[in-house]
């Protein structure tokens, strides 16, 4: 209620203010980025509901939380008393380019999802199900190079090139042994899943907090992928290393110091141990060209898949089920035979089959992928001489007991298993531009937008058609998106790919006969398992071989004042998680150079584990958007800040009924990422407490990565 005669004159002349034309400093799909915080349970005044429909538009609501000086007078002679109207009109003290500001300066991670490992939140342990985003206190004013979230381990690269590694599954190697899963415990019983960690710890460590360390340091790594058992990185020199994700099998098995050029560590005699680790070697039938080198990686569930500057592409088995599905592309492996005493280490070229060709040819193949010697291996083929030939037995006596049989590689749990990468042959000649890995299959991207794919085909995630019906394609094959356009489409080609679980996403432009603007469109098409709603396309489907369009991101058109037409709003990332959650990131941000407003980011798939961010553990079939983050975590072990956006949303503010016209609700007050900007960062905190080393000057961004059963934001900075 209004106090005085000069408080509703203030209030009218604001109304005055609504209405004069807005400041060009904003594209229209720019909203607030913070919520009013209020308790008030009073129905709105009519003046409220005036008072909303003249900020209908995201604008509108960005451009009063600029507060102008007369704007302000008039909010001066509002009283304190609890009214509607306070309630929906509280100006914030920081408008939204000085919070995305503001952000850029803390930087941090927000991690949500599954904390059964202690991934999610190492400072609360007994925590088991993060519900909605929440910040890990060690990296607080930390940017990252890379962060990837297993489900018994994270690992993560600072800023100065050093891996980090946490999670109870890294420190603790026997509570990956224990039975019982957060899964098994019936549907009703939630509270035993939500207190699992409580409950039933898995490990003698589960109930102690435990920061990440550092491993591998020194080899100025730009980027890390992991499975299960292990660490894959890769340096900015484009070398490639092994490692295991568990703590105790880290130890170096040769205790000698090794040798360094630096004279500082008196070559290496003052240099500290080193953990156990192995280096990525090619094949002898890859000769790469001068200058090009291994510039991205990828694994999935038993395979690694590498990609070189100069567009080839590399593979090689993590252990024995790598090829299970035909997912390396090629046959023919150099895999590491173990030292004995009476000879060296070497490596013996095998034939790794697809389990549905192992079982054609022979019956009484196991199902998983078959190693053979070499003796058994047919001619060599012409680009390779490594093959040896087989040896004839050792003469012995007779009363000679036979010796004990030799294992013929390392064990697949062994990081030097195998560490030596191939070409896929079918690729030899086809040049690369990007490459994309799920759990058995892949997918490559060549530079005038074609895809091929092969692999694993059971849920239709390659993207083929219902015309390939085999589990498995071994050879890459063409996936023909355009026929998944209207014969009008013209120019389909891919621009972009992304691939986790069982599924596919392409990004796709093409132009059409009478659309307006530019006439060109960008949509996203997903292929593969849609059980939990991972396709997007409001359907459960349990199998789809025909990429569907996700219609809620696809032919999005907005309107640019600069050029007076209308333009497709372009997709600038996809994650997709294991299970099958997604996190698309619309290219919504000003071109100007800015961060005055961010990225828009949509959520859908599997939500077991809450790791949508939602708040609830159904599953989404339609990408929906998130809540603003909430504030950092006050302290370890603190639980999560309250969010005022939940908080807003529980006081059914007019705001938001206020529909955008897309398919689905379209909050004003919803999250965004930061764009590029410099700032400082820092390294993470070292183990005595003392502050990382600071670096100025970098260029940073926010970025959202999707884990096995989590989520993750995070400040990524340029190598």
């Amino acid at each position: 209620m209004i106090a005085s005669s000069e408080g509703r004159a203030a209030l009218r002349h604001g109304r005055q203010l609504l209405k004069t034309p807005l400041p060009r400093q904003s594209r229209s799909y720019a909203t607030h980025g913070s919520a009013s915080s209020s308790t008030s349970a009073k129905p709105p005044s009519r003046s409220l509901v005036w008072a909303a429909s003249a900020i209908g538009s995201a604008v509108a609501i960005s451009y009063y939380t600029s507060r102008p000086p007369l704007l302000n007078e008039a909010l001066a002679g509002v009283s304190s008393s609890p009214n509607p109207v306070n309630d929906i009109i509280t100006p914030t003290t920081m408008t939204q380019p000085e919070q995305m500001r503001d952000r850029a300066q803390k930087q941090g991670v927000y991690a949500w999802g599954s904390n059964r490992y202690n991934v999610v939140a190492p400072d609360a342990p007994l925590t088991t199900l993060i519900k909605t985003p929440r910040s890990i206190p060690f990296f607080h004013g930390v940017a990252l190079r890379d962060v990837v979230l297993e489900e018994k381990h994270g690992v993560a690269v600072d800023v100065h090139g050093d891996v980090l590694q946490w999670g109870l599954g890294f420190f603790d190697a026997t509570s990956r042994a224990l039975a019982g899963d957060i899964e098994e415990a019936p549907l009703g019983r939630r509270r035993e899943k939500e207190r699992a960690n409580e409950l039933s710890p898995r490990g003698s460590d589960a109930a102690r907090p435990r920061d990440p360390i550092k491993t591998l340091v020194g080899k100025d790594i730009v980027r890390v992928a992991a499975t299960d058992e292990k660490v894959v990185a890769l340096s900015r020199k484009g070398d490639v290393y092994i490692f295991s994700a568990i703590q105790e099998r880290q130890k170096p098995t040769n205790t000698s110091k090794p040798w360094s050029a630096n004279p500082l560590s008196l070559f290496g005699t003052l240099a500290g141990p080193q953990i156990d680790f192995e280096k990525v070697t090619m094949a002898p039938s890859v000769q790469l060209e001068r200058g090009d080198r291994v510039s991205e990686i990828q694994t999935g569930a038993s395979h690694l898949t590498a990609l070189t500057q100069k567009g080839r592409v590399l593979s090689l088995p993590i252990d024995d089920k790598g090829n299970a599905f035909g997912q390396l592309g090629s046959r023919r492996v150099l895999l590491n035979s173990p030292a004995t005493p009476d000879t060296k280490p070497s490596q013996v070229e095998t034939v790794m089959e697809p389990r549905l060709l192992a079982q054609m040819t022979d019956p009484a193949q196991p199902p998983n992928a078959t190693l053979l010697p070499s003796s058994r291996l047919p001619p060599t083929a012409p680009e390779s001489n490594t093959t040896s030939k087989p040896q004839p037995p050792a003469v012995g006596t007779a009363t000679d007991p036979p010796p004990p049989p030799q294992p013929l590689t390392e064990p697949a749990s062994s990081i030097r298993f195998c560490t030596t990468l191939s070409e896929i042959p079918s690729l030899r000649q086809v040049p690369v531009s990007q490459i994309a890995v799920g759990n058995e299959h892949c997918l490559a991207r060549t530079p005038d937008g074609r895809v091929l794919a092969w692999g694993r085909h059971t849920h239709g995630q390659l993207g083929l058609g219902v015309n390939f019906s085999i589990e498995c394609i071994p050879v890459p094959s063409e996936v023909v998106l355009a026929r998944c356009f209207p014969s009008s489409s013209r120019d389909v080609r891919c621009t972009n790919l992304a691939a986790g679980g069982d599924n596919s996403f392409f990004v796709t432009e093409r132009r059409e006969e009478g659309k307006l603007g530019t006439g060109k469109s960008i949509d996203v098409l997903a292929a593969g398992k849609g059980q939990w709603g991972t396709l997007g396309n409001a359907m459960w489907s349990q199998v789809k071989p025909d990429p569907t369009r996700v219609k809620t991101v696809s032919g999005l058109l907005e309107y640019s004042e600069r050029t007076a037409l209308t333009h497709p709003v372009p997709i600038h990332s996809i994650s997709v998680g294991k299970p099958g959650h997604v996190a698309i990131v619309l290219d919504t941000v000003d071109t100007e150079g800015h961060v005055a407003f961010g990225r828009d980011v949509m959520v859908f798939g599997h939500n077991a584990a809450y790791q949508l961010g939602t708040g609830k553990r159904s599953n989404l079939c339609v990408p929906q958007h998130l809540h603003p983050l909430p504030p950092p975590t006050p302290a370890p072990g603190a639980p999560t800040p309250e969010n005022p956006a939940l908080s807003s949303e529980r006081n059914k503010l007019v705001e938001a009924d206020l529909n955008s016209g897309a398919l689905t609700h379209m909050p004003h007050n919803r999250l965004q990422l930061a764009s590029t900007t410099k700032s400082n960062t820092r390294g993470p905190r070292k183990e005595d407490g003392s502050q990382g080393k600071e670096k100025k000057g970098v260029h940073v961004e926010e970025r959202i990565s999707a884990g096995t059963v989590s989520m993750a934001i995070w400040w990524k900075v340029d190598a």
